[in-house]
């Protein structure tokens, strides 16, 4: 029986969860799924520059885990790009790491002017939740949310 695999750590949510190529339709297309921790790992390695030992150290993952990892998205990348195939960032083993608990998304209801904060990386945009005090969907992300909430 394979040993199931341990969470790693992810710093935050990807901000787009598919890519495809142009003016062909989503569902006319193949997907290929690439996973939040290969997502967080091509993130580290190519985005941040770490070298593989840091960034598998940022991931909560052995250095060798972490080069499959990479290698796993990279062979998932080419393949989608060279067979033209979509791209879905989606699932895996991972944990979101919630370190900076200043990290805050402020939402505001428009109804009843009610503001709260919600973390970064949950996963939760403040236009999909209802407000907790009126309950209604009419919540914005607060375009002040540099301030002390009330």
């Amino acid at each position: 029986m394979v040993r199931p695999h341990k969470e790693r750590r992810v710093e935050k949510s990807p901000p787009l969860t598919h890519y495809k190529p142009v003016s062909i339709p989503l569902s006319d297309l193949e997907e290929i799924i690439l996973t939040i921790e290969e997502m967080e790992a091509i993130r580290l390695a190519d985005i941040e520059q770490l070298d593989q030992a840091t960034a598998a150290a940022k991931m909560e993952v052995s250095r060798p885990t972490f080069h499959r990892i990479v290698n796993l998205a990279y062979q998932k990348i080419a393949s989608a790009f060279w067979q033209g195939k979509a791209l879905r960032v989606d699932g895996g083993t991972f944990r979101i790491d919630h370190q900076c608990r200043t990290d805050l998304r402020h939402c505001l209801c428009q109804t009843c002017g009610h503001k709260w904060a919600i973390p970064h990386g949950t996963g939760q945009r403040c236009h999909d939740l209802s407000c907790p005090a009126c309950q209604n969907f009419t919540v914005i992300r607060d375009p002040n949310e540099n301030h002390e909430l009330i």
